[in-house]
Parts: structure tokens; C-alpha cells; sequence
């Protein structure tokens, strides 16, 4: 993957139909701000729309929820979510607000 810390990786791969953001491990208050710093470097980086891949995500807390609601604010963010992130999401009622997805391909197409 691209950069790492402790127990959490982040990619961003711009592709033709989108710029995917990858993020692997744990987020968390230390982690949510590398979350948000990439999300925003690749929104303003392309003009494509952006696909957060979350499918490797094992520990996703109420920082990472922050992000996700911010920049869903600003720009329509397509979401894969792991099991993980999709408990928060769904007591949070935010699985009905994003734009969720079981896997990258969906999301890419979505």
C-alpha cells in the first residue's frame, strides 16, 4: 500500500472513472486526520468523483464517522465498507445517508 502507520495504511490510485482511496487496519482519533488528509488530497487532486475503500478496515470508531460525514458534505463519496464499518454506519442510520457498497467494482460502477 501507499503510506503507513501504526496500524493503518492508506493508498490513493486515481483510475478513469475515479480516484480510490484505500485504507487498511484501524480508525481511530489518530488515524481519522491521515483518513481525512488523503480524501481531501484526492478531491481536489482529479475532479473524479471518490471511492473510499474500506473493505480491510478491522476497527472504525466515531472519528472515522466524522470524516466520512464531513467530506459527504462536500463531495458525493461512494463507500466500501467492511463489516467493521458497516455496524457504526447502520446504528448511526449513515449506511442510509452514503453511498454504500459491498465491493470496489460496485462502487466504481456506482
Amino acid at each position: 500500500m501507499g503510506q503507513q502507520w501504526s496500524g493503518f495504511e492508506i493508498a490513493t490510485d486515481t483510475r478513469e472513472a475515479a480516484v480510490v482511496v484505500t485504507a487498511a487496519g484501524e480508525v481511530d482519533m489518530v488515524t481519522a486526520a491521515r483518513l481525512r488528509q488523503a480524501l481531501d488530497e484526492a478531491q481536489h487532486a482529479a475532479g473524479l468523483p471518490t471511492v473510499l475503500d474500506l473493505s480491510r478496515i478491522e476497527f472504525f470508531d466515531s472519528s472515522g464517522l466524522e470524516v466520512l460525514v464531513d467530506v459527504h458534505h462536500r463531495a458525493r463519496l461512494r463507500v466500501v465498507a467492511s463489516a467493521a464499518v458497516r455496524r457504526p454506519l447502520g446504528v448511526t442510520g449513515l449506511d442510509r445517508v452514503l453511498h454504500v457498497y459491498d465491493d470496489l467494482d460496485a462502487a466504481l460502477a456506482g
